[in-house]
């Protein structure tokens, strides 16, 4: 018996059949409203789903003074690749993306203010760190801005010290948190390799770059 006597019934396969559907007309280029220039690449869309996926679409279209019209959004320096992997997320939920393609997926999500799938790049790429490529994942982490992780990058790095130092990128960190060497459970190396590994690199901060002593001081404890 239903409530009330009104007829009461749920279509189980009605969003997936829907979702498909749509992702269907806009690959097809069909009622699109959106066109998306990507590096010259035009990728198309619906403005209604891309607003409620990305809080930095949803302001740019808010503000579209040709609202019921087309609206163009150029991007030139993010890959038309990531971008259509996250059309292809908004219109899916599934986030597919080569490994090679995930550091680009995740800048154009930081651009489209994705936050949940910079986070799942971001985890996806601290999974495959290792003590040859944590300076480069730390590099990328500055270079967006993202404190979180660079500061699981960093603590990855204060865990392994003595073999990402070994790596050549060790002596262009832009600071060595020396204070990782105080600590209780760290067994310094008897042959002063690291010890070597850190008077290079004040060595180039004081020649190569040019910063007072009293400046990289400041860094060491």
């Amino acid at each position: 018996m239903t409530p009330n006597g009104f007829l009461i019934f749920e279509d189980e396969n009605f969003m997936d059949s829907t979702v498909a559907k749509m992702n269907a007309l806009r690959k097809s280029g069909q009622f699109c409203d959106v066109r998306l220039q990507v590096c010259g690449h035009e990728l198309m869309a619906h403005r209604a789903v891309l607003a409620c996926c990305s809080p930095y679409l949803f302001e740019i279209f808010n503000s579209d003074v040709e609202a019921h019209g087309v609206s163009h959004v150029t991007f030139e320096d993010l890959k038309p690749e990531a971008v259509e992997i996250l059309l292809n997320y908004a219109y899916t939920a599934q986030l597919k993306a080569d490994k090679d393609l995930v550091k680009d997926v995740y800048s154009a999500a930081k651009r489209f203010k994705m936050e949940r799938v910079k986070q799942i790049c971001g985890d996806y790429l601290l999974s495959k760190m290792d003590s040859q490529n944590a300076i480069s994942f730390r590099n990328f982490a500055s270079s967006m801005g993202d404190g979180r992780l660079v500061a699981k990058v960093d603590a990855f790095i204060q865990d392994h010290l003595l073999d990402v130092s070994e790596q050549d990128d060790f002596l262009k960190l832009p600071r060595l948190k020396l204070e990782v060497m105080l600590e209780d459970n760290l067994t310094l190396p008897s042959n002063g390799k690291l010890y070597s590994k850190v008077l290079n690199w004040v060595q180039r901060c004081l020649w190569e770059n040019g910063e007072q002593l009293e400046q990289l001081m400041e860094e060491v404890y």
